[in-house]
């Protein structure tokens, strides 16, 4: 019994077989993870709480903006027939007798031929032009005021007509819209409270090494700091998506086991990071052998981060990114960026690749496509990207510059300074 549990819980005392990978390029990795992918459910939250959310139905005005006729300068209201002949020689002297502003409910009683006017305030029927102020000379004789007209002006001059902006039963925002402040003020401008969105999955992140501690220990010899489960918590929580992270796990199959079998209970789907490769001591793809999840794919022809695997477990999936920065981080990019965003509801959710020129030799070949940590920058309407130095997988130090993945040809040449290639943003 006791020899048992020490197997249990020592699992680099175990035997295990590495299974025949199952390799995909990268178009068809993600073709496979969005064919096994769902949106989210939807729930309703309120506006001050919906900013980040995708939009989960078509947002229709339930009224015309501007809902009533109103000014679009300070000025003065007026029929545009009483000015229409005014020149500078002759020009249209007008008694200003009362003024409305923004609210104003009616137009006192009386004969009004010219009002002082703000902006926002309703123009009333029996005007049709507003003057701005800048185009009047005003005067005043025994206390009362009076406004001289020297142009005509045009009719309907800053006035904001009904609909002008927005007419009644229009589609303004989309099915799938992240909603920023750009899209709020136009719900409120509605006067929305509540608004469907999509719910925000949960994550799972687990960082997998016998060497990783977290940062605030004292560093052991020969040991190194977790960061890849911060990388990827920010990642998530960037896309907008919830994140549990664990503290890094030991190279031991029973409790690599254990915690992924706790993390599915919790979270929409998981990351695993480190421990993929083809190791002695690299157990995940044993693990889910295990527990008999199936292998969507275990190997993506790409450089770095070839070990990318994943599966569909209990109905969900797992990610099983490899534990080198480089590499953890272009597999979230490629793969799990692209899924996260579908299940979140967004109608854009594919990296865009783009053609850009190349501003550095990359000479180092590989058999594979080869996705290099770079900066992008346009210089005289052309867009360059230049390699980052020390762009090996397990370095961290071209993470302070990069705002873009280079993508380098698969063959023995690498690629020259001044070639075309293809780049996504970071």
């Amino acid at each position: 019994m006791i020899k048992q549990l020490l197997l249990e819980f020592r699992g680099c005392e175990m035997e295990t077989k590495k299974q025949a990978r199952r390799i995909v390029s990268v178009d068809k990795g993600i073709e496979l993870l969005l064919l096994h992918s769902e949106r989210q459910p939807i729930e309703n939250v309120s506006l001050a709480e919906s900013v980040g959310r995708v939009l989960a139905n078509d947002f229709f005005s339930t009224f015309p903006l501007p809902s009533f006729r109103k000014a679009a300068m300070d000025g003065y209201a007026v029929t545009f027939s009483d000015i229409a002949h005014a020149t500078p020689d002759k020009p249209v002297v007008m008694r200003v007798t009362t003024e409305v502003k923004a609210g104003s409910m009616d137009l006192p009683a009386g004969d009004h031929p010219a009002v002082r006017i703000y902006t926002g305030a309703p123009v009333y029927e029996q005007y049709d032009t507003v003057i701005m102020q800048e185009a009047v000379v005003a005067s005043e004789e025994e206390g009362i005021p009076f406004i001289h007209f020297p142009f005509p002006s045009e009719r309907g001059k800053h006035v904001a007509e009904i609909g002008e902006d927005i007419l009644e039963d229009t589609c303004i925002l989309v099915k799938g819209t992240l909603l920023s402040a750009k899209e709020i003020v136009i719900l409120a401008s509605f006067g929305v409270q509540e608004i469907e969105v999509y719910r925000k999955p949960t994550v799972a992140v687990i960082p997998i090494g016998d060497e990783l501690q977290l940062p605030g220990e004292t560093l052991r010899p020969y040991h190194l700091y977790e960061s890849n489960g911060f990388m990827l918590e920010a990642k998530l929580k960037e896309l907008g998506a919830n994140c549990i992270r664990y503290a890094p796990i030991p190279d031991e199959p029973a409790c690599i086991s254990r915690t992924i079998q706790l993390a599915l209970n919790y979270a929409d789907f998981i990351i695993t990071t480190g421990g993929v490769s083809v190791g002695k001591y690299d157990y995940v793809l044993d693990v889910m052998e295990e527990m008999s999840a199936e292998p969507l794919f275990t190997k993506v022809s790409m450089r770095p981060g070839a070990p990318t695997s994943a599966f569909k477990v209990q109905n969900k999936i797992s990610f099983h990114l490899s534990g080198n920065p480089s590499a953890c981080f272009v597999g979230f990019e490629l793969f799990v960026k692209p899924k996260l965003l579908f299940q979140l509801g967004c109608n854009k959710y594919q990296n865009d690749k783009i053609e850009a020129n190349l501003d550095g030799d990359v000479k180092k070949p590989s058999a594979y496509p080869r996705y290099v940590r770079s900066f992008a920058e346009i210089r005289k309407g052309t867009l360059y990207v230049t390699p980052l130095s020390k762009d090996q997988s397990g370095n961290i130090a071209a993470f302070a510059n990069a705002n873009a993945l280079c993508l380098i040809p698969s063959g023995g040449n690498g690629a020259a300074k001044g070639q075309m290639v293809q780049m996504l943003w970071i």
